[in-house]
């Protein structure tokens, strides 16, 4: 959450790289966020956003 904060175009493959895991737990776990409301993405996969609509 917080890298997505500072930088909230970065994708799943990016968001791995920076976190050292692969990016198909990225991609699960965004997933449950975005279905949690917590994660909202704006535009299109490649020039998209994402919202971080919750801070805890």
């Amino acid at each position: 959450m917080k890298l997505l904060l500072e930088d909230n175009q970065l994708s799943a493959i990016k968001l791995a790289d920076r976190i050292g895991i692969a990016s198909r737990n990225i991609e699960s776990n965004i997933k449950k966020l975005k279905e949690l409301g917590i994660l909202i993405r704006h535009g299109s996969p490649k020039n998209g956003y994402w919202e971080v609509t919750l801070i805890y």
